[in-house]
């Protein structure tokens, strides 16, 4: 969550950081500033709102500067407003600090410095950092920089101006991304690669617990200990065509249309000369008795449609919430792998899930959009996807691009057990197929849907089997971003509850793409037309059913692959829904992307 930016070199510090941060806003909007140096004094301006109202009200300030930070805020301690925004400033401002973050004993550092007289200006944790540096007696701002790091406990990354060293930033960082980018003509401090891309070439993803200090254009790495480091960069590929929303109003709008080739770029990573499942030892998957999938939200949802996809091949899956997963009572089973599932890979839950795996000697594979992150660099092995950059809030790309990762893998773990010639030629071509289906498929009556709902208070998705694990990630997106109260539930379940919440007022949205399970999905149908409410059907079948108000026709392809169908009208739905109720689909209320704090 958050973002932070820092900058120096020659060109306007102000244009730099505020165009970074409006690359950012995804990772939280709520509030925004900066502050740079301009005559050799720290000047801050922080909003609370969208970076757009932060950039009126610099309009004419920070004229000479050259140097500076900036963040946009995703409020986690204290409500959004200007005086919690960032960056703040130590009590005589003489510090001023960005934070990416928590600090989970800030209380009681505020409690200990208060009791010294320190007057705090916010309600967020992050002040206390400044303050923290402010009172420090150590010789140097280097030294001070380390000291700090020895006095947090939670996750951080952390850029730093000190008013005594004109033109100079210092950063640390822990279990929370921070990255170098070196141009031609300056430096950059991100937590976002995003940010960077057409402004660097170049670039360094900070290692736990490094510590930077540049100076102009010097830059000088340093470990916890403040043992000298070589800086190792590595070259930056992604073109500001990747995040540019092009001819789309939104950019939820262009990733839903670029699923199909999120889908077939992932697939083209498992041919065989390259398949990163070749790496993963025979062996290891031979002896695997249990895969456990874990993830957060729609990487949850991911796993949850490959369990489904898994057991129709006799391989025992089971999916966790990484929030969950790490604070249960650990009990390992006999041969078991780890699956973590993360479009950014420094989602912090499934970071210290995966961490939780290792500690027991348990191999942990990783299913990620970002090849240089956090969970990457943690795992023993890789399947990566290839959805491109993902702005939008709510994932819709990312997902699909998931289950095609782990199509494949389930596909390799049949075969290698089974001792058969792997099947991926076999799945890429259904792929392919569902692809093309795709990209004609028409969606102009979700637009018509969308429009009745615009109004409706509550949605019910249902469904049985991997349909169930389609209506998760359907409700997921309309509820992220329409603010619209919506829940999945199998739909053999209705009478044990959930028919008492069935009224006119309701609409169902009910999903029927496997057969064997169709005419107990109908039965449902009835008892839900029964009790008033609105009726919304998607199936691949032909069906004549007078209880269902609204019949989508699906694309037919094979049934065990249908999730990859089922789920692009309903990405659509939300999407639509939003826009009808006038709200912004890329910036959902109270949500950011990439949730690196707990």
């Amino acid at each position: 969550m958050c973002g932070i930016i820092g900058y120096i070199g020659a060109k306007p510090a102000k244009q730099e950081i505020l165009q970074s941060l409006q690359l950012l806003e995804y990772r939280g909007y709520d509030s925004a500033g900066l502050c740079c140096f301009e005559n050799d004094k720290l000047k801050l301006i922080k909003k609370k709102g969208k970076v757009s109202t932060l950039i009126t009200a610099c309009e004419n300030e920070f004229v000479t500067a050259h140097c500076g930070i900036g963040h946009t805020r995703w409020a986690t301690h204290g409500d959004p407003s200007d005086k919690n925004a960032h960056p703040h400033l130590s009590e005589n401002n003489n510090v001023a600090i960005v934070h990416n973050g928590i600090i989970e004993n800030f209380e009681s550092l505020k409690g200990n410095l208060q009791k010294n007289g320190t007057r705090f200006r916010s309600e967020t944790d992050s002040e206390v950092i400044a303050q923290l540096l402010q009172k420090s007696k150590c010789e140097s701002e280097l030294k001070k920089v380390q000291e700090l790091s020895t006095l947090l406990k939670g996750s951080y990354a952390i850029a730093i101006l000190f008013k005594e060293l004109s033109n100079q930033i210092f950063a640390i960082k822990k279990n929370s991304p921070l990255i170098l980018g070196k141009a031609n003509d300056g430096l950059y401090l991100s937590s976002d690669v995003n940010a960077l891309i057409g402004k660097t070439s170049e670039y360094y993803i900070m290692q736990e617990n490094d510590i930077i200090w540049i100076d102009n254009q010097d830059v000088y790495l340093f470990d916890s200990n403040l043992r000298a480091k070589d800086i190792e960069y590595q070259p930056l590929t992604l073109t500001t065509q990747d995040i540019s929303r092009g001819t789309f109003e939104h950019y939820m709008h262009k990733e839903i249309m670029q699923v199909p080739q999120a889908i077939e770029l992932t697939m083209t990573e498992f041919e065989p000369m390259q398949n990163p499942l070749t790496r993963i030892p025979a062996e290891l998957i031979k002896s695997a008795e249990h895969f456990s999938i874990i993830g957060c939200g729609t990487a949850y949802n991911a796993g949850n449609t490959i369990s489904y996809y898994a057991r129709q091949r006799d391989i025992f899956v089971d999916c966790y919430y990484a929030s969950e997963y790490r604070y249960e009572k650990f009990l390992s089973r006999k041969n078991e792998v780890c699956i973590f599932i993360s479009q950014s890979g420094e989602t912090a839950d499934t970071i210290e899930a995966l961490k939780k795996a290792k500690e027991h000697n348990i191999p942990t594979i990783v299913v990620t959009n970002v090849a240089s992150s956090t969970l990457n660099k943690l795992a023993d092995y890789i399947l990566p996807t290839k959805a491109g950059p993902e702005i939008a809030v709510a994932s819709t790309k990312a997902y699909s691009a998931q289950i095609t990762a782990l199509y494949a893998f389930i596909d390799y773990v049949y075969c290698i057990k089974n001792g058969i010639n792997c099947r991926s030629c076999i799945l890429k071509d259904k792929l392919k197929d569902i692809c093309d289906k795709l990209k004609s498929y028409d969606l102009s009556i979700i637009d018509n849907i969308a429009n009745q709902l615009k109004n409706i208070e509550r949605v019910f998705f249902i469904g049985r089997g991997v349909d169930f694990a389609t209506s998760q990630e359907a409700s997921l997106k309309l509820k992220e971003i329409s603010n619209i109260h919506s829940e999945a539930l199998y739909a053999g379940e209705l009478k044990h509850g959930t028919l008492a919440l069935i009224d006119e007022n309701t609409v169902v949205i009910v999903i029927a793409t496997q057969k064997e399970l169709l005419e107990k999905t109908i039965n449902s149908v009835y008892e839900i037309k029964a009790r008033g409410a609105k009726v919304i059907m998607l199936t691949q079948f032909e069906v004549s059913i007078d209880a269902v108000d609204i019949l989508v026709s699906l694309p037919q392809t094979d049934q065990l692959l249908m999730a990859e169908v089922s789920i692009y009208p309903l990405q659509m739905l939300a999407y639509k829904t939003a826009l009808y109720k006038g709200l912004d689909p890329d910036k959902p209320r109270n949500l950011a992307k990439s949730v690196t704090v707990e």
